[in-house]
């Protein structure tokens, strides 16, 4: 059962299309939660008066955050905002939406070029090691329904961890599909040798859904994703993170930022909540 009752929605401050914020109202609309916008300005020069520079940037932004929000709340959404300064932004945000207590952070990644990788990448991994929920990644072409949804099961393992993960992965591939009355749900399963095989009827049994809507593919997690997510025209990309370490969220870090450089879907990366 999925519960999300505030969306974070974290603002980009380079454009007036806020693709996050728009798909965080969609969500919002479907699963009756509030919005919190995010703002994070962070100096970008140095100054004689660092003081004096955060009250005028902060009073740039302001009327700006705000205008935002009132379009949003014109729209019958249930929305609040903060606007922050750190010269830390990329682990502010995930200290932010704790502290309000988020479900969700949803936050556009778009698909990158090679001046602006770096930046996108750093602000993207840094959030998957500080984030305490669920994160939806939203990718630069924002469909108004994301109707075929393509989740990545491991049936390798049959431990509890492995298990908490793969049920999250498939509850909230089910409420994203369940979201439009043409919702597809698909799932994708990489293995590599034949010990780790497994039948398409038992992950179908598993994630209960048709045996033609289970992609098995031999190789590496990342190449098998991307090749269903293309075959099928996937809107959606859902994925599970475990909590248990750095380095582990760094490795899985590593795979989710290759994954948005090959592919232009959102992409929901699922942190089960600790029973």
């Amino acid at each position: 059962m999925i519960d999300i009752n505030t969306i974070f929605a974290v603002i980009d401050p380079s454009t007036d299309k806020q693709i996050a914020l728009q798909r965080a109202m969609r969500i919002a609309r479907v699963v009756d939660a509030k919005i919190h916008a995010y703002l994070c300005i962070s100096p970008t020069l140095e100054a004689h008066d660092p003081e004096a520079l955060r009250r005028v940037e902060m009073a740039r932004y302001e009327p700006w955050l705000e205008s935002i929000v009132d379009a949003a709340i014109e729209e019958g959404v249930n929305i609040s905002s903060q606007l922050e300064w750190s010269s830390d932004w990329r682990n502010a945000i995930g200290t932010a939406a704790r502290e309000v207590s988020s479900d969700l952070i949803v936050k556009s990644s778009h698909r990158r070029t090679a001046t602006r990788r770096l930046m996108m990448t750093s602000s993207d991994l840094a959030l998957l090691e500080t984030t305490h929920c669920s994160v939806q990644l939203v990718s630069s072409e924002v469909v108004e329904d994301l109707h075929r949804v393509l989740i990545a099961v491991n049936a390798k393992k049959d431990d509890e961890e492995n298990n908490r993960i793969f049920n999250a992965v498939v509850a909230y591939g089910k409420a994203v599909a369940a979201t439009n009355k043409n919702g597809e749900l698909h799932a994708v399963y990489a293995y590599s040798g034949s010990d780790e095989f497994r039948h398409l009827t038992d992950i179908a049994k598993r994630v209960d859904i048709d045996t033609s809507h289970v992609h098995e593919v031999e190789g590496n997690p990342e190449e098998a994703i991307v090749e269903v997510a293309k075959q099928i025209n996937a809107q959606i990309i859902i994925i599970g993170l475990s909590t248990k370490g750095t380095l582990v969220n760094r490795i899985f870090g590593n795979m989710v930022d290759r994954l948005l450089n090959n592919i232009d879907h959102d992409i929901l990366v699922v942190i089960p909540e600790e029973e």
